[in-house]
């Protein structure tokens, strides 16, 4: 008798051990043509070059590492949109027509997806096939959700529940207007009220599928233990080996998608547990796959409404450009040099977040120039005493995530028992002057988001508008410059105490 008990125990504790795979990817930004990757070779030392990525290449790899069963969970954690031409032009459309080739089983809206308009991403995610989800995201007018709150998906066995969420840094990321009317939950709040009715419908396992980076991510796993996995976005991090926090497992892929992430769980049903698993971070090397043809097809079909002058080649690169949101870089330089140069200011600030590509040295094209400045700001100018700048620049150390691109000063600062403390400005060669006047030129998102840069809000009527785009004086400035090699040059430097 006790063996027969024995073998029926053990005949159910299998049968509750099921087997999921998360297949997931975030901060596309519209890469939907793959791109060149170098590398150093462990080996050799050398450089090595191939391509990844695309949309066509994507579908690919989802269609590689889908189980052979049903049990296939596909996931994209936000911030499709923006970051090449086809989007602008199509004000995301595009990347809705290939979503929905791709098909995932949810998709958490990213802070880009609003970059065209609240009201036309309305319409571009009404044509979407697929579950779009933002459960914090609330319409403060009608007091309802701005799109899905969350999915319940039986796979195989498994009954899977995935909460869709929104960073609440979203006012701050995009144009005030483009968020109107929306107000931002915290996330873990919006999890426990939805806990107890996803265990009444019966998931297994809880997924919260967030767009808010890998930090926050964290946060969240400490406050809200009762999910199982977090499938992050947002802040564009690589997690080769994932986070465990509190218990919750928590994954990214990166972006624009270099990488698949994909994720092997087994799951206990009856005890609503994951018993173990394994990630890891897939390259998506064109070359090793067969990009998918009907999703590549579609890409074709969609180049083909971007303007051919696209491929025109405006100058050479003799150094790589790089980006930087920590500090000074040769890109942020010699962007911020050509704002300045146009607007004939005393001081240009460019937001590294608004740098959306490096660049390899070589010829560069206007697509190039699309690419690294694809969000159609403006520039505006507004002019500030130097008391004033002063407390601006101060400002810029009390944010964690984000040193502004500078041209026109430089600036040194000293560490004051785990602090930054600004120490020296120069404007022009000349010490800054609090009583003088100063010209800044910067872009219509950071003339909106001054409380964010700078400390205090800048009035509307303070701000002159130039009435160009910023892409359209980069492109200029290539053609006119013609041969570039842009260099550190420390504009922005720490001193000794």
């Amino acid at each position: 008798m006790k063996k027969i008990n024995l073998f029926l125990f053990l005949t159910v504790s299998l049968y509750a051990q099921q087997h999921l795979t998360i297949l997931h990817w975030n901060d596309f930004h519209a890469q939907n043509l793959p791109f060149q990757v170098k590398v150093k070779s462990k080996f050799s030392g050398k450089d090595t070059s191939f391509m990844v990525s695309g949309s066509a290449t994507m579908a690919a790899y989802l269609k590689k590492y889908s189980s052979d069963d049903s049990a296939t969970l596909v996931l994209n954690a936000g911030d499709d949109f923006q970051g090449s031409p086809i989007s602008t032009i199509t004000k995301g459309s595009s990347q809705i027509q290939l979503l929905n080739l791709l098909n995932p089983d949810a998709f958490e809206i990213g802070n880009h997806e609003f970059d065209y308009g609240r009201t036309s991403l309305v319409e571009k995610i009404t044509a979407a096939t697929f579950p779009v989800l933002s459960a914090n995201l609330i319409d403060t007018k009608s007091h309802t959700p701005f799109a899905g709150t969350y999915i319940i998906k039986r796979l195989g066995k498994i009954k899977v529940a995935i909460i869709g969420l929104m960073t609440t840094e979203l006012p701050t990321l995009t144009l005030p207007d483009n968020v109107n009317n929306l107000r931002v939950n915290p996330l873990a709040e919006t999890i426990h009220e939805l806990v107890p009715q996803l265990k009444k419908n019966g998931a297994d396992i809880i997924i919260a599928l967030t767009h808010q980076g890998v930090d926050d991510d964290s946060i969240l796993a400490l406050r809200a233990p009762e999910i199982n996995v977090i499938v992050g976005g947002h802040s564009h991090t690589p997690l080769f080996k994932p986070k465990q926090v509190n218990g919750v497992l928590i994954t990214q892929a990166g972006s624009r998608g270099r990488w698949l992430g994909k994720i092997d769980l087994t799951v206990d049903i009856e005890r609503d547990t994951i018993l173990n698993e394994h990630a890891e971070l897939i390259e998506c090397r064109s070359s090793d796959v067969k990009p998918d043809s009907t999703v590549a097809a579609k890409v074709v079909e969609l180049e083909q409404l971007a303007d051919k002058s696209l491929s025109e080649i405006i100058g050479e690169l003799k150094t790589d450009w790089k980006r930087s949101n920590g500090g000074e870089s040769n890109m942020g330089n010699w962007i911020a040099d050509a704002m300045r140069a146009y607007a004939k200011a005393d001081i240009a600030f460019q937001n590294g977040g608004g740098i959306r590509k490096d660049v390899l040295a070589g010829p560069i094209t206007v697509r190039d120039v699309w690419e690294i400045s694809p969000f159609g700001n403006t520039l505006v100018t507004f002019t500030v005493d130097g008391a004033t700048l002063f407390t601006m620049l101060q400002n810029q150390f009390l944010m964690s995530d984000e040193v502004l691109q500078i041209s026109g000063l430089k600036y040194t600062y000293i560490s004051l028992n785990g602090k930054k403390q600004l120490h020296d400005v120069i404007i022009n060669e000349t010490p800054l002057d609090r009583k003088s006047n100063y010209t800044i030129v910067t872009n219509n998102y950071i003339a909106a988001q001054t409380k964010k840069y700078f400390g205090f809000s800048l009035p509307d009527s303070a701000i002159t508008p130039l009435h160009v785009v910023d892409r359209d004086v980069l492109i200029e400035a290539v053609k006119q410059q013609k041969i570039i090699s842009s260099v550190i040059e420390g504009r922005i430097q720490e001193v000794k105490n």
